[in-house]
């Protein structure tokens, strides 16, 4: 009798521990067999206005957005760091990246290639830094150099990536001076124009930061001016592979709800947006500070915005970069923006502050 009840002990356990085990099995395979969304964002280190990319990847607020949303679903996101637009630009058209923060020139020949290509359409999301009146861009000079003015420039040769924000600016300040005629501009990248100013190759180089502030910072060099003097403002912005998008449109809005309260963080707490970005882009924490209390970031979209745009459309005709006529209207799709902010129990603009100047304090 005592037997029997042993046997049945043993036999009621091994079916609870089988059971046990046919659950984790069960559960093991489930989540083997969920799917994973991986989602790849490019963004571009030697561009220190795209940078609220930094502080979305270093917080991990894209992941916290989606699990917010789909708390049974798994992500991965993938960051490609980029030393140009024009590499996001061809990886996006690949498929290869969905979301890029670009600068103003990339993000317009990134809408042609959507105009052109039957196999890509991209779409304008929002923007991230701004420089206000061409912030955050300068020429620079060698220190031995004896110019210290624009008009020295005369019968020079300046260098800049063209085709960029930099060249433009170049080719407004020496418009403004009247010297367009009188100086060669020759293309060359950021990180080597920053080479040519330490070795004296080059008379001047234009340039964004984080390139001023370091050639200036490293004594390499003299800014012999600021973009600021120009009065168009520097742009970056944020586009999105439109097909993606359109199918996959709550990733798209709480990619925009990390993208806004990344920018509240560079708002409200440069000490610590300047610590992300140094750890994120390996600079010295003077230049990280630095670009988090000078750039404006913030990806509201405003009618000077978009009139600075349409400038730099103009821009890029006349030197031949852009052959198809880029309409703003369909390229912005400011619909993706308004529902984060709605999400986010924000406002949007009035008209009044629409048409009017950046918000000091505000951003989205």
């Amino acid at each position: 009798m005592v037997k029997s009840k042993i046997f049945a002990v043993i036999i009621a356990f091994s079916i609870m521990a089988f059971q046990g085990c046919s659950n984790e099995v069960t559960n093991s395979e489930e989540k083997n067999n969920k799917k994973r969304e991986i989602i790849t964002i490019g963004y571009q280190t030697p561009t220190a206005q795209t940078w609220g990319a930094l502080i979305i990847k270093n917080q991990g607020l894209y992941e916290k957005h989606l699990h917010k949303l789909y708390p049974d679903k798994e992500f991965t996101i993938n960051w490609f760091d980029a030393n140009a637009g024009a590499i996001l630009n061809n990886n996006m058209v690949g498929g290869k990246i969905q979301i890029s923060f670009l600068g103003d020139m990339p993000t317009l020949l990134n809408a042609q290639i959507g105009i052109k290509q039957e196999n890509y359409n991209s779409v304008f999301l929002a923007f991230d830094g701004k420089g206000y009146d061409g912030k955050n861009q300068s020429i620079a000079v060698p220190n031995e150099s004896k110019i210290t003015t624009i008009e020295d420039l005369k019968g020079k040769t300046v260098s800049t990536p063209i085709g960029s924000s930099s060249h433009r600016m170049l080719l407004d300040a020496l418009e403004q001076h009247q010297l367009v005629d009188e100086v060669k501009i020759v293309d060359q990248s950021v990180t080597v124009g920053m080479q040519s100013i330490e070795q004296n190759k080059i008379s001047a180089h234009s340039t964004w930061e984080p390139y001023p502030s370091l050639i200036e910072g490293n004594k390499i060099g003299k800014l012999i001016l600021s973009g600021e003097e120009t009065k168009i403002d520097y742009l970056t912005a944020v586009v999105a592979n439109k097909d993606w998008a359109k199918k996959n449109r709550n990733y798209v809005v709480a990619f925009l709800q990390a993208l806004n309260e990344a920018h509240q963080i560079a708002l409200t707490d440069p000490e610590k947006t300047a610590k992300i970005f140094q750890e994120e882009s390996k600079y010295p924490y003077n230049i990280t500070l630095k670009m988090a209390k000078n750039i404006r970031f913030d990806s509201t979209i405003y009618q000077k915005d978009i009139d600075t745009l349409n400038g730099s459309i103009d821009f890029l005709t006349r030197i031949n970069r852009l052959d198809e006529k880029i309409n703003l209207n369909d390229f912005i799709d400011e619909s993706y923006l308004l529902e984060a902010i709605k999400r986010q129990g924000k406002k949007e603009l009035t008209e009044e502050e629409f048409k009017g100047d950046w918000i000091k304090g505000r951003v989205n």
